[in-house]
């Protein structure tokens, strides 16, 4: 299942070292409004930089891991799955 991060922050590091261990995820790309944080996470993983708007139209990614400050939770969760993605979400 290929996936795209929404949110590039520190806890963006457990998932990428989680897809190591487990076989049935690959993080492909990731977005953030701060689009230098997203370059940033991108060189270091060797994935795809993209803009949140691109990144809900990628057709690769299934699922969206939404790693958005909590105040941001809602309004992302919404885009994600209006574009016909799943989401998943650490918090409520």
């Amino acid at each position: 299942m290929n996936i795209g991060i929404i949110g590039c922050g520190n806890i963006s590091e457990t998932y990428f070292e989680c897809q190591k261990i487990f076989n049935n995820f690959k993080i492909i790309a990731c977005a953030d409004i701060d689009q230098k944080a997203a370059d940033k996470c991108a060189k270091l993983y060797n994935i795809k930089s993209k803009t949140v708007s691109e990144i809900l139209k990628d057709n690769e990614i299934e699922v969206i891991l939404n790693l958005t400050i909590p105040q941001s939770h809602y309004s992302v969760s919404k885009k994600v799955l209006t574009s016909g993605k799943h989401v998943y979400s650490e918090k409520p």
